[in-house]
């Protein structure tokens, strides 16, 4: 039978262990600036301009009175009839 080994005997040495984590740190630190170019944290603004403004124009209305004057009442108007 095969002899069982202690884990510590099939890690790698510690100066090992530290520059294959900084290369990962390096590594991941690159990939993540691809990923993540163009990307902000501003929110986006969206401005409209308008140059022509709105325009303001004042109109008075007045509305027709109920009966004309008597002197200046046209000829066209008659009163209704029952039959």
């Amino acid at each position: 039978m095969d002899r069982i080994l202690p884990l510590h005997q099939y890690a790698a040495p510690a100066d090992g262990r530290t520059i294959a984590t900084a290369l990962a740190v390096l590594v991941w630190t690159a990939a993540s600036m691809l990923a993540l170019r163009g990307m902000t944290l501003r929110p986006a603004l969206t401005i409209h301009i308008h140059n022509a403004g709105h325009q303001i124009e004042p109109h008075l209305h007045l509305p027709a009175s109920a009966t004309p004057p008597a002197d200046d009442t046209p000829d066209n108007v008659h009163p209704l009839q029952r039959r």
